[in-house]
């Protein structure tokens, strides 16, 4: 079926519209999951937009895969010299700090994950959502059942001693619920019972021998993050 032009914007209008209308809520970094798309017509019409955009939607699983195989092969090089950096060990890693993150969110107390998460994000997360949250009389509900998938999508290395101050971006599935809810009532205010598969994507840094959270963005940035070159100085000794 050929589309008019006024058609497909008239479509791309209908898309922005459905990704925007939902406010954020209950997951870690106050990410924004679509409630709509969960109801019945929700999941119609993504089942249509999803046919429609097939072609994008595989060209972007292609770069993201591309970027992460790119990504593993440096790292085995580098984890030649520097052993914690191999991706068996980053994916074992990054998989603690996400149960960790998301046990202590449901719990409503970050300070269970402060060695885990810069200092900055820390204080940040806690004083923005889930202490503002209680302040409104609301209970943040976030569980992570699985992990689905980690893979890297950025990688920026340091020049520095042991490569501290390195960066990487990670794209996750997970399978979580995420909503918020009255204390008093226990009426749901934002979200929807019921686990789901999200996808994000986290930032983290190499401090002090450890990976730190610096960050969570939505999974719909995956493909501009994957798109932003690696940064490998030339001092770490590694083809790239």
């Amino acid at each position: 079926m050929n589309m008019s032009r006024n058609q497909w914007l008239l479509l791309l209008t209908v898309v922005v519209f459905l990704f925007m209308v939902d406010p954020m809520y209950a997951g870690p970094g106050g990410a924004v999951a679509k409630v709509f798309f969960k109801t019945w017509w929700g999941k119609i019409i993504l089942g249509v937009i999803t046919i429609v955009f097939l072609p994008l939607i595989i060209y972007i699983r292609l770069i993201e895969y591309r970027k992460a195989k790119k990504i593993k092969s440096l790292l085995a090089k580098l984890s030649v010299k520097h052993k914690e950096f191999s991706w068996l060990n980053l994916d074992k890693e990054f998989s603690n700090v996400i149960r960790r993150v998301y046990n202590a969110w449901s719990n409503e107390d970050l300070s269970e994950v402060k060695n885990y998460m810069n200092h900055w994000y820390w204080q940040n997360q806690q004083s923005v959502f889930l202490d503002q949250w209680k302040r409104e009389n609301l209970k943040n509900v976030s569980s992570m059942k699985e992990i689905k998938k980690i893979r890297p999508l950025y990688l920026e290395l340091s020049e520095e001693p042991n490569l501290e101050g390195s960066r990487i971006a990670i794209a996750i599935d997970v399978v979580v619920e995420d909503y918020l809810k009255d204390r008093t009532t226990n009426k749901i205010v934002q979200g929807k019972e019921g686990y789901d598969l999200e996808e994000y994507v986290w930032f983290l840094e190499y401090t002090e021998g450890k990976w730190l959270l610096d960050d969570i963005k939505e999974g719909g940035l995956s493909l501009e993050i994957a798109k932003i070159p690696n940064v490998i100085p030339e001092k770490i000794g590694i083809v790239v």
